[in-house]
């Protein structure tokens, strides 16, 4: 949520950017994404490691809002210090 509300974000790069994250093509801002995080229930959230670096936690939430389902994919690096980067992979509604 932190990352999120400073700006302190990126997102990693894929091929259909434009479908699957929006926020990094402006579909959807910061506070947007916050608030989805925020309507995520406990069952609709999981962790598993990074397919590039099993050693990353990737943390993948799955709410429901106004009848919508959203599938937003993120991690976190170290950007400083004491300060983590999150690390998008993914932002978007899904069909299911």
């Amino acid at each position: 949520m932190a990352a999120l509300h400073q700006g302190n974000f990126e997102h990693e790069a894929r091929a259909a950017l434009a479908e699957k994250n929006l926020l990094a093509v402006g579909d959807v801002d910061a506070n947007e994404v916050a608030a989805l995080v925020l309507k995520t229930r406990s069952e609709d959230y999981g962790e598993s490691p990074h397919h590039w670096d099993k050693s990353v936690v990737v943390h993948t939430f799955r709410p429901t809002v106004r009848e919508e389902r959203w599938y937003i994919k993120v991690y976190f690096v170290e950007s400083s210090r004491d300060d983590r980067k999150a690390m998008f992979i993914s932002v978007h509604r899904t069909g299911n």
